[in-house]
């Protein structure tokens, strides 16, 4: 089974999430990515997802994520999340 539209833009959401709590001085763990991702994700959804849905899809992008090895996200509550990959000095300058 693919991943329709909603999918891939909660992914991204994810990764968004993650990278303005960097941006931001902000500690991204799971007590916030969670919630930012949701909310990235209805504005980007523009209105067509309801909450229930988009915390449905956020929660299952964030295990494809973490399966693919994209993002590190320990499952414990105030653990640092971080992007695989990502340099997070080079978005600073």
């Amino acid at each position: 089974m693919g991943l329709d539209y909603f999918d891939k833009l909660a992914e991204v959401s994810v990764k968004e999430a993650i990278q303005q709590g960097l941006a931001d001085g902000k500690r991204p763990s799971a007590r916030t990515v969670g919630r930012d991702a949701r909310q990235l994700l209805r504005l980007k959804g523009r209105g067509r997802l309801t909450e229930i849905d988009a915390e449905k899809r956020v929660q299952q992008a964030i295990e494809r994520l973490r399966e693919r090895k994209e993002i590190k996200a320990p499952k414990t509550p105030n653990a640092d999340w971080a992007l695989i990959g990502h340099d997070p000095k080079a978005t600073e300058s």
